[in-house]
């Protein structure tokens, strides 16, 4: 019995101690971290827990569903596809071809109205927002970084533009690892002050020079945009783009305390069907239902390759304003990306958008830049429509 008081009283001086060094060294995301992930069995965050974190709205104005194609529901999918979707846990499935839905598919407790973490995807939207703003003026690619927000980009940094935070080309290293829970990347998902957490940084290499995918450059740019637009980063999408599109629902995006800022590296709440708006707006060159929300020129320069050398020494030749970028069987495929399988993907000489939501994605990489199982969503897609 001494020896279990013991044993009991050294693991409650070590909780209490640990809890302290906790504090001390200012990783109080550990606990948020911890409890969203190992504390639930599993190593990730989740798809379905906007409500562990405070939120800000993107309102839906007037919706304008997707009509339904004649050919909704002919289509049977393929054993291949279906044996992808339950290797990664594919929670929804769409095909919209000529801005009609051929094929929908959704699975476990998903349906057409729930909301799902997009993750990386947000960067894009983040993207598109920033073209709203270059189209009122308020914003120029081509501006030092430094003229919209010197506390965070000294004088001496003012060679880094606008541009290369869109293009992941900045040359700032933010120390981000997605595997550390110590590391920059935990401490901005499950941490409770992004503009704390991100200031102090300063320039490694000349900006242009490299391409090095880093979230914290998504937050340098929205902290600009709220300086340049005079509005939260939400509130400004929902004005110029959410509320413009015939978005079905309303969608959330994660902040980082109450009243606080967007987690603009990821993050976004939203259905299926809303994400393919996002598509369907670059397919029609920025064009939603007659208004031009962003500039066309600024639409054929985010979807084209920046070409820059990548941390391994690789032709950037898959990755634009934010947008991902690929090629399949003489398609070019514009596409919006997130870490566990989100994709939104844009065909343009198809007409086609084909969304996929779900838990995991390959972890396999074939051509070093694309999860594998992508060509499979993209092969039934065009199937489908054949």
């Amino acid at each position: 019995m001494k020896i279990l008081k013991n044993i009991t009283k050294g693991f409650f001086i070590v909780l209490v101690l640990a809890n302290i060094l906790l504090w001390i060294t200012g990783n109080t995301h550990l606990y948020k971290g911890l409890s969203d992930t190992y504390f639930q069995g599993r190593l990730k965050p989740s798809v379905d827990n906007p409500e562990i974190f405070y939120t800000r709205t993107l309102e839906a104005g007037l919706s304008k569903p997707w009509e339904i194609s004649k050919s909704f529901g002919s289509s049977e999918l393929s054993n291949e596809m279906k044996k992808t979707n339950s290797e990664f846990g594919t929670l929804a499935y769409l095909v919209i071809h000529k801005d009609s839905i051929v094929h929908e598919d959704y699975y476990e407790h998903y349906s057409k109205n729930t909301l799902s973490n997009s993750f990386s995807m947000a960067k894009t939207l983040l993207s598109i927002i920033t073209g709203a703003a270059v189209k009122e003026g308020k914003v120029d690619l081509n501006a030092s970084v430094n003229n919209y927000i010197p506390e965070f980009i000294p004088a001496k940094d003012s060679a880094l533009k606008v541009k290369h935070l869109l293009t992941m080309t900045s040359g700032m290293n933010f120390k981000e690892s997605y595997g550390n829970p110590f590391g920059f990347m935990a401490k901005a998902y499950y941490g409770t002050d992004l503009r704390a957490l991100t200031s102090g940084y300063e320039l490694e290499k000349t900006p242009g020079t490299e391409h090095s995918y880093l979230g914290g450059n998504n937050l340098l740019l929205s902290f600009l945009l709220e300086k340049a637009t005079g509005q939260k980063v939400s509130n400004y999408c929902t004005e110029k783009i959410w509320s413009k599109l015939g978005m079905e629902n309303d969608g959330k995006w994660i902040l980082d305390h109450e009243d606080g800022d967007e987690k603009t590296f990821s993050g976004v709440y939203a259905t299926a069907r809303d994400y393919a708006k996002l598509g369907e707006l670059y397919i029609n060159k920025g064009n939603a239902y007659g208004e031009q929300l962003v500039d066309t020129a600024y639409v054929n320069a985010s979807i084209v390759p920046i070409n820059t050398l990548d941390t391994k020494g690789k032709k950037t030749d898959y990755y634009g304003y934010s947008w991902w970028l690929t090629n399949y069987e003489g398609h070019s495929i514009f596409y919006l990306r997130g870490i566990l399988g989100q994709y939104v993907f844009c065909i343009p000489d198809k007409d086609l958008i084909i969304v996929r939501l779900g838990k995991f994605r390959s972890p396999t990489k074939s051509d070093g830049i694309n999860p594998d199982d992508i060509w499979v969503y993209i092969k039934e897609g065009l199937s489908i429509i054949e």
